[in-house]
């Protein structure tokens, strides 16, 4: 009978196969490939993780849980809705940040195929968490709304052109922006 891997063995996989993804191609990763990175088996990763989705789904946990968790107070003034954009869709010097938007990016932009809903449930809150700033600051319902989704529709944007395009976005300072004219438009002043 083959001895069952240890547990504590979950995290150091973890941790490998993000600084394996930081320069591998998402379509490239197999349970085998990763194996092989790993020094060891398939076995340990199918014991920890059941498959190679669900594994990858722990990494974009995993950097989620450790670079880009933030929240907004909707009564938080203009520097604090800056600081918040560029906690949670900046920052990509950082390379565990630039993989957390990176695989973003590519996964949810295939999750419908199959069913999962996760990035899209994760854009509509920080949609969400825009629009409750926008109402505490002056906007009309749908004002606030329309802003919000364009705000974060935006931060994307600048998330994407990093990624395409290091050398001549600064994402930080276009977040920022975002933030300024947000607060341009509100007709209550940020406390």
């Amino acid at each position: 009978m083959p001895r069952k891997p240890d547990p504590t063995l979950k995290p150091a996989i973890l941790e490998k196969v993000t600084l394996h993804l930081l320069d591998t191609k998402l379509e490239d990763v197999s349970v085998r490939s990763l194996g092989r990175v790993l020094g060891t088996s398939a076995y340990p990763i199918v014991y920890h993780f059941g498959s190679r989705d669900a594994l990858i789904d722990s990494v974009v946990e995993h950097l989620a849980d450790t670079v880009c968790h933030a929240a907004l107070d909707p009564g938080a003034d203009r520097a604090a809705l800056g600081e918040y954009l560029v906690t949670t869709f900046g920052g990509l010097g950082d390379p565990h940040r630039a993989l957390a938007a990176r695989l973003t990016f590519e996964l949810g932009s295939v999750e419908a195929l199959d069913g999962r809903t996760r990035h899209r449930g994760l854009h509509r809150d920080r949609v969400a968490a825009v629009t409750a700033w926008c109402l505490a600051h002056g906007y009309d319902a749908a004002a606030a709304d329309r802003a919000a989704h364009d705000a974060v529709m935006a931060a994307r944007g600048a998330q994407w052109s990093t990624i395409v395009d290091r050398e001549r976005t600064d994402a930080d300072a276009a977040l920022r922006a975002i933030a300024d004219r947000l607060a341009a438009g509100a007709s209550v002043p940020a406390a």
